[in-house]
């Protein structure tokens, strides 16, 4: 017999109202788990903006408010162009931008004087910022104010920019479904057609495990890498624009592992007379100058990493093989600003030893290699690549 749930007789209610009230479905269990996971971060993020808003409120003078409107071109008449926003940007981006943004210059002149600050903006030395900010029309007094509000911008930083956590978030509301699915199979059993279910566990599992997969090949990995530099220098304004040789700048390219990084003497040898950049004017230029003078080195970013058990010499595929620049590094004399465009996975450079065939002739490296020198005079074979000289041996790369 089926047990079914008794009406209360005799109540108004009593065709609607049963005495017995049913399991939770699996929509009430989705919402609490979600609610569970959501509410700490939401939470954390409300209190967090609402302490950031306090500050800020609290913090923000009159002055400072008045001098964000100018900076950020919202009053009126006084910009026929671009506003100090439009160029220098408040917030991290992911673009190029050959313009110092706001923290770099309230960095610069926090500890200047106004008479300072203002002959850089109303009379800019440099040909690029002379042409933008000829078109200005602020007065001391509102100059003072946009420095009032960089001053307080210094210490506050830029925006930063909310992280994107697409795929972590997919792993774990996969991770949720796949819950459910045990619970509702061990326990609630509501789901009256189980096909559907496994359809739904093959379905996630496999998704988990297609993102696993993922992240751990691309681990280590960083294609199209491109950080920002301490100083905005452009390979296609040395090389292609000003016909600089790659050699002259990294200069040991030829005698060690490492393409090595120009030293600051180096790049004084051009800049001690070159002053104003052809786009960035003499902001960056300074930089330069300004590292020389108080005898610093220049904190340059490496873009191309290897793993710390991976070998690699610049000086036996540069000078030895011949292999130019390019074949790794991609068109570096075309980027502003340098990104890795090959992952330099072991199966990329595989690949590469497979195909590149060796300057194997007039070459004092490779004449210890007689059997293969006897083999291509005999026409045995018309040519010889990097994996016949070993480039495929596991020792040659990792030792």
């Amino acid at each position: 017999m089926t047990k079914t749930c008794q009406q209360h007789e005799g109540h108004a209610f009593a065709q609607k109202q049963p005495s017995c009230s049913p399991r939770p479905g699996f929509q009430t269990l989705i919402t609490l788990l979600l609610f569970l996971f959501f509410f700490p971060f939401v939470h954390a993020t409300a209190e967090d903006d609402a302490g950031d808003s306090d500050k800020k409120h609290d913090s923000y003078s009159q002055g400072v408010k008045r001098g964000e409107r100018l900076f950020y071109g919202l009053v009126e008449g006084k910009f026929e162009g671009n506003a100090c926003a439009d160029c220098h940007n408040t917030m991290e981006i992911d673009t190029f931008n050959w313009n110092p943004n706001a923290w770099e210059i309230a960095h610069k002149y926090k500890e200047r004087s106004i008479e300072e600050f203002t002959r850089a903006v109303m009379n800019p030395t440099g040909r690029t910022m002379s042409e933008v900010h000829e078109s200005f029309s602020l007065n001391e007094a509102e100059v003072a104010l946009v420095k009032e509000f960089l001053d307080h911008f210094e210490e506050q930083g830029l925006t930063k920019r909310k992280p994107v956590i697409n795929k972590i978030l997919l792993f774990l509301l996969l991770g949720v479904l796949l819950t459910w699915i045990v619970i509702e199979v061990v326990f609630l059993k509501k789901v009256k057609r189980k096909w559907i279910l496994g359809v739904l566990f093959s379905g996630a599992l496999g998704w988990q495990v297609i993102l696993l997969l993922d992240a751990g090949i691309s681990l280590g990995r960083q294609e199209n890498y491109e950080p920002d530099q301490p100083i905005k220098f452009s390979h296609m304004v040395h090389v292609t624009d000003n016909q600089i040789d790659c050699k002259y700048c990294h200069h040991t390219v030829g005698q060690s592992k490492s393409a090595g990084f120009p030293e600051v003497d180096l790049c004084m040898n051009c800049h001690i007379i070159v002053r104003d950049g052809t786009h960035s004017g003499m902001h960056e230029i300074s930089k330069v100058v300004s590292a020389h003078e108080n005898n610093e080195s220049i904190e340059w970013i490496r873009v191309h990493n290897l793993q710390d058990h991976v070998f690699f010499s610049h000086a036996q595929h540069v000078e030895v093989v011949g292999i130019d620049c390019q074949t790794c590094h991609g068109p570096v004399e075309e980027m502003h600003r340098v990104r890795q465009v090959s992952d330099l996975s072991m199966g990329w450079c595989i690949n590469c030893h497979r195909d590149t065939e060796v300057q194997f002739f007039d070459n004092a490296f490779y004449e210890k290699y007689e059997e293969l020198h006897r083999a291509m005079k005999s026409g045995e074979i018309s040519r010889v690549t990097a994996e016949q000289v070993g480039g495929a041996e596991c020792s040659k790369c990792h030792y």
